[in-house]
C-alpha cells in the first residue's frame, strides 16, 4: 500500500470516528437510564464499505471518545465500549465479504436469525407476563419485575420493549429471506452480516457490562441487574442501525465506488452478478425462440 493510499485510509477513518462520536450524541433517552443513539449506525457503514479493521477502529474510537467525555468516572464503561465496538465492527466487514467470496446462502441465515429473535421474543414475553406489573408504564419502561431470576436475590426489570423489537427482528428477517429474489446479492450479504453483528452487540453489552461493572464494585449480583435493564436499549439501537444501514449502504455504496477514495474488495460481486443476469437473459432469449 502506497504512503497516498494509507494516509487516505487515515484520514477516511479519522472522519467515520468523528462521525460515530457526533451519531452517539444523537439520542433519546430510556427509562432504565441507557439511550438510543445512531453511533452503531455510522460504524457499520464504514465497516462495509471499508473493511472490518476499519469499521472496528471507527467505531472503538469514535464511540470510545464519547465515553472518555462523559464517563471519565466509570473506567468499566469505557473498556467495555473500546472492546465491544471493535469486535462488532470487525465482525460487520469481515461477515459482509466472507459471505460474498464464498458465496454463502444469506437465505438460510436469515431464516435462522428469525428463529432466534422469535424465540427470544418468546421469552422475555413469558418472563413479562409471569412478573409483577403493578408498576407497569411507560415511565418505567414498559416494565414488569421479575424476582430471584438467576439465583439472585434482586429483582429485575424484565421490559416490553425487549419482546417487541425481538418480534420486529425477527419478522424481518423472515420477511427479508422469503424476498431474497428481489434483493441484490450484496443488500442480502450486508443485511445478514449488520444482523449477526447487533446480536453479537447486544450480547456484548450485556456480557461486559455485567463482568466488568462486577469486576470494578466486586458486586456481579448488582451488575448483572444493571446489564438487564439495559437491554431494551441495546435492541432498538441495534434495530435502527439495522433499518438505516441497510437502506442507506447501497446508495453511498454506488455513489464512491468510482471515485477512487477506498479500494473496493467487493468489486467482483458487481461483475459475478452482472454476468448472471447476462445468463439469464440469453437463457430466456433462448426459451422464446
Amino acid at each position: 500500500m502506497g504512503k497516498n493510499s494509507l494516509l487516505n485510509k487515515i484520514v477516511i477513518i479519522a472522519m467515520f470516528s468523528a462521525l460515530a462520536c457526533a451519531g452517539t450524541f444523537i439520542q433519546i433517552r430510556m427509562p432504565a437510564g441507557d439511550f438510543v443513539h445512531l453511533g452503531n449506525f455510522v460504524m457499520i457503514v464504514a465497516a462495509l464499505l471499508l473493511g472490518g479493521l476499519a469499521g472496528g477502529i471507527s467505531g472503538a474510537l469514535g464511540m470510545g471518545i464519547y465515553d472518555l467525555i462523559f464517563y471519565t468516572s466509570k473506567p468499566s464503561t469505557i473498556l467495555r465500549t473500546f472492546i465491544l465496538k471493535f469486535i462488532v465492527g470487525f465482525a460487520v466487514g469481515f461477515l459482509f465479504r466472507l459471505i460474498i467470496k464464498k458465496d454463502i446462502n444469506s437465505k438460510k441465515i436469515l431464516y435462522g436469525l428469525s428463529i432466534l429473535f422469535l424465540s427470544i421474543g418468546i421469552l422475555f414475553t413469558i418472563l413479562f407476563v409471569l412478573g409483577d406489573k403493578s408498576k407497569f408504564g411507560f415511565e418505567n419502561g414498559l416494565s414488569s419485575t421479575f424476582a430471584n431470576i438467576f439465583g439472585t436475590k434482586n429483582s429485575f426489570n424484565i421490559s416490553l420493549y425487549v419482546p417487541i423489537f425481538s418480534y420486529l427482528f425477527g419478522i424481518g428477517s423472515l420477511v427479508a429471506a422469503i424476498l431474497a429474489h428481489k434483493l441484490s446479492k450484496r443488500s442480502m450479504a450486508a443485511l445478514v452480516a449488520i444482523s449477526v453483528a447487533v446480536f453479537l452487540n447486544i450480547i456484548g453489552e450485556f456480557v461486559l457490562r455485567w463482568f466488568l461493572e462486577g469486576l470494578m464494585v466486586s458486586d456481579f449480583n448488582t451488575s448483572i441487574v444493571v446489564a438487564t435493564s439495559k437491554i431494551p436499549g441495546s435492541f432498538i439501537t441495534g434495530f435502527i442501525s439495522v433499518i438505516l444501514s441497510v437502506l442507506i449502504y447501497e446508495p453511498i455504496y454506488r455513489a464512491v465506488k468510482n471515485t477512487g477514495i477506498f479500494k473496493d474488495d467487493t468489486a467482483n460481486l458487481d461483475e459475478n452478478e452482472d454476468n448472471e443476469n447476462i445468463e439469464i437473459k440469453e437463457v430466456r432469449q433462448n426459451e422464446a425462440k
